[in-house]
């Protein structure tokens, strides 16, 4: 939508042209700053009783409820009722926010000498020295809209808006080849300029005739895109944006019919666009054309309601497929999926039939010969007969109401064009051999049966034997597997192998890795358990460790997780070889990666989950050492606080900056006074010496710079002054820029009257 938010007002207190040291825009003002052509207005616009601070397009041309914000600062940060803009005496722009009583975001050019501030006639805020020179502009930090005239450089990142508090999922910007991509998360690559040149572009710009261009560092066009109106000389007026949707438009204002028309978009199938979707179903087209979000699995008709595959392990009576023509899925939460080559569509169902971790599978019916195997609830996708996939959705034959949509595979039918039967002598004849052979092959069937399912019990033990001494009181929550006690001594070899306190390294059927953590010592009680299982069975994130089952039997509580080969982040810092594979960019990864989980957390779930004990300890890598948070939300029913544990996202925060410290350090133990000295080293002009000596080179003094001052501001005992896990995100994204923090020491000294219980080693 265009048409994002209004500014607060129009006939309001207004500064045009040249803004003078001093100058303040503040909420309560309701005051604005204007260009010299009138065409736009930056100041505070209000969404959803929060305010954002703004540029948008305000020429008298386009109406105002028309008018859209092509600049926030910040981006996603909203701010309090008694917030203030400020070009402060010393030449910063400062944005504070009056909820949380500090500065949240800033340009950072105090000692830039200088003069004055510009909002110029294409929409760019300047900050000029005395003799006009720019010192910063906001065309180098765009948000999700791109002007006439802005460059989108190979170290920037255009963000699509958010419709909650976490950040947008799609991003655009320019890769390591030099094309110009779109992205999900960081996963997945749905769109790409594919320049067919073998030159790199370095920035993006689009151009006041209605181009988008990729230029290489000769400022030669290497890519071009073009709108419908190229060229047109009355259109005045244009903005690139990335949508919510995930699609990347140019608009151009049409004074005929009074509206913004769309003339180019990266994406023509919006459903091909990843996830478009979400966790609301699958894209499809209606009637008249439009996409529509739809889901075909279940009975759930409420708009907005999460669109989740039906199966879960948890089947009494068995499961079934159901065939889905012309439709394909995808796994989004994690977005993995096992591929499998060369293979029918049968055999692609049969596949995910056998496999009890198999919610979904899709055949790719286009000559390639794919199955794709999902093994989540949480997908989307596409249909509709230009898809040629074919897809079978596995579910619980419990007994339903209806099953909309759905085409149970069954076997084929007798072919129409066969020769009826007339003789009822060969009819007779044919039944009696028809009845005997069958009868030996049932025979035959039953005994090879039998015999298999005797040699899969022997050697798993996982059937219903012992549950009913504990389903009664811990039935099996959010499709996780349900294990008896006996079966958890199977699965680790009688806890043979034990890696660490209470946990043991075993093996699940199909010989998938496992740790398996007892927590029998807790003594929590069944229904304080299950309770705690039903929220944490139905988190998914790529940056969170799976669960995959527990065991709630007599006074026995075990959870079972997945299995990362590398262990956790702080037995990594410790071994030499791990420690040196550990680069600056992959030490990078690993905040970002912790940091979306906790944010995710936060969030991104149906119900806040604070994870209670962040640490180095359950922090774990893979073997391509990229980090997954584990043992999140366990204190809030295994401890033994009566608030229900955790210290909610202020504890998280301050846990993450000890987090980050270590990595940067290479000191897992690392603990408050060495977080003094890490800010006397900074401050002091030496914050290379905080990084660990074992990265031989590669560490980027802007990435370093924001990586600690972020650090910082979670480390203060001041839990109003910490940031938001979504705002630390965008930091480390690059996304938003951060103040420099006061002293973590300093601020422990000044604040009187706050509990520091959090702060504590």
């Amino acid at each position: 939508m265009l048409e994002i938010c209004l500014l607060v007002a129009v006939l309001s207190p207004v500064v045009f042209a040249q803004i003078p040291l001093g100058s303040r825009l503040s909420v309560e003002a309701n005051n604005h700053w204007i260009s010299a052509n009138g065409d736009f207005t930056i100041g505070f616009f209000n969404s959803l009783n929060k305010y954002g601070l703004g540029i948008r397009i305000s020429s008298g041309l386009i109406p105002l409820q028309k008018q859209p914000v092509v600049w926030i600062a910040g981006g996603d940060l909203r701010v309090g009722n008694k917030s203030y803009f400020e070009l402060t005496n010393d030449g910063d722009l400062v944005l504070f926010d009056s909820t949380r009583g500090v500065i949240v975001w800033a340009s950072e050019t105090t000692n830039s000498f200088v003069d004055s501030a510009v909002l110029q006639d294409d929409g760019n805020l300047v900050l000029l020295k005395k003799n006009k020179n720019i010192v910063w502009q906001s065309f180098d930090t765009p948000y999700d809209t791109l002007l006439p005239g802005q460059n989108l450089s190979a170290n920037r990142v255009l963000r699509a808006a958010s419709l909650k508090s976490v950040s947008s999922f799609y991003s655009l910007r320019i890769d390591v080849a030099g094309d110009l991509e779109l992205k999900w998360e960081n996963d997945v690559v749905y769109w790409r300029s594919a320049s067919l040149h073998s030159r790199s572009a370095l920035r993006a710009v689009l151009a006041s005739d209605g181009a988008l261009q990729l230029f290489d560092h000769m400022s030669s066009p290497i890519w071009s895109a073009f709108g419908q109106d190229h060229g047109e000389p009355d259109v005045k007026f244009r903005i690139l944006r990335l949508d919510v949707d995930g699609n990347l438009r140019l608009h151009s204002w049409s004074k005929s019919s009074s509206s913004w028309k769309l003339v180019w978009q990266a994406v023509e199938n919006q459903c091909d666009v990843f996830a478009t979707c979400g966790l609301t179903g699958i894209c499809a087209f209606n009637e008249s054309g439009f996409p529509v979000c739809k889901c075909p699995f279940t009975l759930s008709s409420l708009p907005g309601s999460k669109c989740l595959l039906p199966y879960q392990q948890s089947c009494e009576s068995g499961s079934s497929m159901v065939k889905l023509d012309h439709t394909s899925l995808h796994a989004i939460f994690p977005p993995n999926e096992t591929v499998i080559s060369r293979v029918s569509s049968t055999q692609c169902r049969i596949l995910c039939e056998q496999d009890p971790l198999c919610t979904a599978a899709t055949f790719t019916n286009d000559g390639t010969a794919f199955c794709k195997i999902k093994k989540t609830q949480y997908v989307s996708g596409q249909s509709g007969l230009s898809v040629t996939s074919i897809s079978f959705v596995k579910r619980c034959n419990d007994p339903l109401a209806v099953i909309p949509n759905l085409t149970k595979v069954k076997p084929e039918s007798p072919s129409q064009n066969s020769t009826p039967t007339v003789d009822h002598l060969s009819v007779c004849v044919s039944c009696v051999i028809g009845v005997s052979g069958g009868t030996i092959i049932l025979f035959i069937m039953i005994h090879l049966a039998l015999t298999g399912f005797w040699i899969y019990r022997k050697r798993y033990s996982f059937t219903a034997r012992d549950f009913s001494t504990y389903s009664k009181d811990c039935p099996n929550p959010s499709g996780l597997l349900a294990l008896s006690y006996s079966q958890v001594k199977d699965v680790t070899d009688n806890f043979k192998h034990q890696v660490g306190p209470n946990t043991f390294k075993g093996f699940l059927p199909e010989k998938q890795p496992v740790l398996v953590k007892d927590y029998s010592i807790t003594n929590v009680a069944p229904r304080k358990f299950r309770s705690g299982l039903l929220k944490l069975g139905s988190v998914h994130h790529r940056n969170l460790v799976r669960l995959e089952g527990y065991c709630c039997e007599s006074s026995y509580r075990f959870l079972v997780c997945e299995y990362l080969k590398n262990g956790s982040l702080d037995k990594c810092l410790e071994d030499p070889v791990i420690r040196k594979r550990l680069t600056w960019r992959k030490r990078l990864n690993v905040c970002l990666a912790v940091a979306r989980a906790v944010s995710y957390l936060h969030m991104g779930c149906r119900e806040f989950v604070g994870h209670g004990s962040l640490s180095c300890e359950n922090v774990v890598l893979d073997d391509s050492l990229e980090a997954k948070v584990d043992e999140f939300g366990l204190s809030n029913f295994l401890g033994d606080s009566s608030d229900g544990g955790g210290g909610g996202s202020a504890r998280d925060i301050l846990d993450f900056g000890y987090v980050v410290l270590a990595v940067v350090s290479g000191d897992p133990k690392v603990n408050r006074g060495g977080c003094d000295r890490a800010y006397e080293k900074w401050t002091g002009g030496n914050a290379g010496e905080i990084v660990d000596k074992t990265i031989d080179s590669g560490v980027n003094g802007d990435e370093l710079e924001r990586v600690l001052r972020i650090m910082f501001w979670c480390l203060q005992s001041d839990e109003r002054m910490r940031p938001t896990m979504g705002e630390i995100v965008n930091v480390l994204e690059g996304a938003m820029t951060v103040d420099p923090p006061p002293p973590p020491s300093v601020c422990r000294k000044k604040v009187s009257g706050i509990s520091e219980s959090d702060s504590d080693d």
